[in-house]
C-alpha cells in the first residue's frame, strides 16, 4: 500500500498487538531499503513503525471486531495466550489476489513474511529455490503461509465450506469447479512427516493426504481425482513409487531436509532429480555439511544448471575455495578463493535465502530460561543408592586415589586398570 503524510492509519500497540488509530507524520527508509512511518497517536505518543505493519482504516472491518475469538468463529490458527507480533490484516503477495490470510499473518514476523514472498516469487516464475534458514526460525510456517496464499485460504468458516464433499459444493455453488486446481507434494523424513500434518492442521483448513502406510493407494487415487490439495510422503515411498507420483501434475514439490540430496550417485538423489515438476523448493538449515560438491548437488536439484555442470562447478568454485582454505595456502590462493566465494554467493543470492538467528535477533522474542528441580522418588533413591554401592561404581569413584600397592601411582593407572 502507498502511504502519505497526514493519512490516518491503524498501527499495532506494543503491549498487546491491538490496532490503534493514528496519523502518519513522516515517512522514511533505512539503509536496507525498509520503509518506516512515524505515527502519532491520540495520546500524543509517536512511534516509528514498519509500513508493512500498518492497516488502512477502511480495511479494518471484519478482522478487527475483536482479538479474542469464540469457538464459533473457527479461525485457524488461533493461539489465545500468545501476543500478536503483527496486525491481523492480510499480507498481499501479488496483484493476482494471492495473499497470506490475516489469521496466519498476525502471528508472522517480518523475516517470515519475506521468506513466504521469496517462495511465492519463485513459484510464480515456475522455478525452484532453497530456503536455508537456521533451525528454529520457522521454515515450516513460512511454507504453510505460502501454501495458504496460493490455495486462497482464509483460515475461517469459508474454508470449511469449500472443503465440503463435492456433491454438496455442486448444490451450493452451481457452475463452480469443486476440485482443487493446485496440488502440492511435500517430501519429508518419516520422523517429521506427521509433524507436518499436525502443523498444517493447526495453521489452516487444508485438504491433506499422508501417502504412507495402508491407505497410501486409496489416497493416491483420490489425489488423481483432485480431492486433495497437499500430499505428504517420505523419501522412501517416493523412490518406490516414482512412476505413480510422476503421473500427477504437481504445482510444486517441497522437500524438507533437502541436504539429503547431497550425493549425485545416491538413489535418493537420482529419484529426486527424476520428479516431473519445475518448481522444486528445498528446505535445509545445513546445505553445506562436508564439502562444496554437496552444495552443488542440492542447488542443481532445485535449479538445474544454475551453477553449471559438476565439472564446471569444481573448476570455477569448489577447487579455488578449498585450496584457499588450506593452512598452507599462498596469498594468491587465498585471494582467488575469496573471489570465488563472493562470486558463488552472488550467483546463488536470488535462489538461496538464509537468515541466521544472529542476523534477525532484533525480530526474535527474548529467550526465557526456567529451571525446575525435581526430587527423586523413594524408589528412585533406593535404586540410585544400590547402583552407588556396586563394585564397578566404587572402582570409578576411587580411581583417582593412590594405589594400595604403595607405588605412588593412582589406582586407575596401576593395579585397578
Amino acid at each position: 500500500d502507498h502511504w502519505h503524510i497526514g493519512e490516518k492509519c491503524l498501527a499495532p500497540c506494543l503491549e498487546n498487538g491491538k490496532l490503534h488509530e493514528g496519523t502518519i507524520t513522516s515517512l522514511e527508509k533505512d539503509k536496507n531499503g525498509k520503509s518506516f512511518a512515524v505515527v502519532s497517536f491520540l495520546e500524543s505518543e509517536e512511534r516509528k513503525i514498519l509500513v508493512t505493519k500498518l492497516c488502512k482504516v477502511q480495511d479494518s472491518r471484519e478482522p478487527w471486531k475483536s482479538l479474542i475469538f469464540d469457538e464459533d468463529d473457527l479461525e485457524k490458527p488461533y493461539f489465545p495466550d500468545q501476543n500478536l507480533p503483527s496486525p491481523a490484516v492480510a499480507f498481499k503477495l501479488s496483484d493476482n489476489g494471492d495473499f497470506i490470510p490475516y489469521t496466519i499473518n498476525r502471528y508472522l514476523r517480518d523475516y517470515q513474511r519475506e521468506g513466504a514472498q521469496f517462495l511465492y516469487k519463485h513459484y510464480a516464475n515456475k522455478r525452484g529455490c532453497i530456503l536455508g534458514d537456521d533451525m528454529g526460525l520457522g521454515k515450516t510456517i513460512q511454507v504453510i503461509s505460502f501454501l495458504a496464499a496460493v490455495l486462497h485460504k482464509k483460515g475461517t468458516r469459508e474454508d470449511i465450506e469449500n472443503n465440503m464433499p463435492e456433491f454438496l459444493l455442486r448444490t451450493m455453488k452451481k457452475g463452480s469447479d469443486c476440485n482443487p486446481k493446485k496440488t502440492f507434494l511435500i517430501v519429508a523424513p518419516l520422523s517429521v512427516l506427521y509433524n507436518w500434518k499436525d502443523e498444517l492442521d493447526t495453521w489452516g483448513y487444508f485438504k491433506v493426504a499422508v501417502l504412507h502406510g495402508n491407505k497410501k493407494d486409496d489416497d493416491m487415487s483420490r489425489i488423481k481425482q483432485g480431492k486433495y490439495e497437499i500430499a505428504l510422503t517420505t523419501y522412501e515411498i517416493l523412490r518406490l513409487y516414482l512412476d505413480e507420483f510422476n503421473s500427477i501434475e504437481w504445482s510444486a514439490v517441497i522437500v524438507d531436509e533437502a541436504h539429503r540430496i547431497k550425493n549425485p550417485k545416491a538413489q535418493i538423489t537420482q529419484t529426486m532429480k527424476s520428479i516431473k515438476c519445475s518448481v522444486r523448493i528445498g528446505l535445509t538449515g545445513t546445505i553445506l555439511q562436508n564439502n562444496m560438491k554437496e552444495l552443488w548437488c542440492v542447488m542443481d536439484w532445485a535449479v538445474p544448471g544454475l551453477l553449471g555442470s559438476r565439472v564446471h562447478f569444481k573448476k570455477k568454485f569448489s577447487d579455488p575455495v578449498e585450496h584457499g582454505q588450506r593452512h598452507t595456502a599462498t596469498k594468491r590462493e587465498l585471494a582467488t578463493g575469496r573471489k570465488a566465494m563472493v562470486k558463488l554467493a552472488r550467483k546463488m543470492s536470488g535462489w538461496f535465502l538464509r537468515r541466521t538467528k544472529a542476523l534477525i535477533s532484533d525480530q526474535l522474542p527474548k529467550k526465557e530460561d526456567r529451571m525446575v528441580f525435581c526430587s527423586l522418588t523413594e524408589f528412585q533413591k533406593a535404586v540410585y543408592q544400590a547402583v552407588l554401592e556396586t563394585d564397578d561404581v566404587n572402582l570409578v569413584l576411587r580411581a583417582g586415589e593412590p594405589c594400595s600397592c604403595n607405588s605412588g601411582r593412582k589406582r586407575k593407572n596401576c593395579c585397578y586398570k
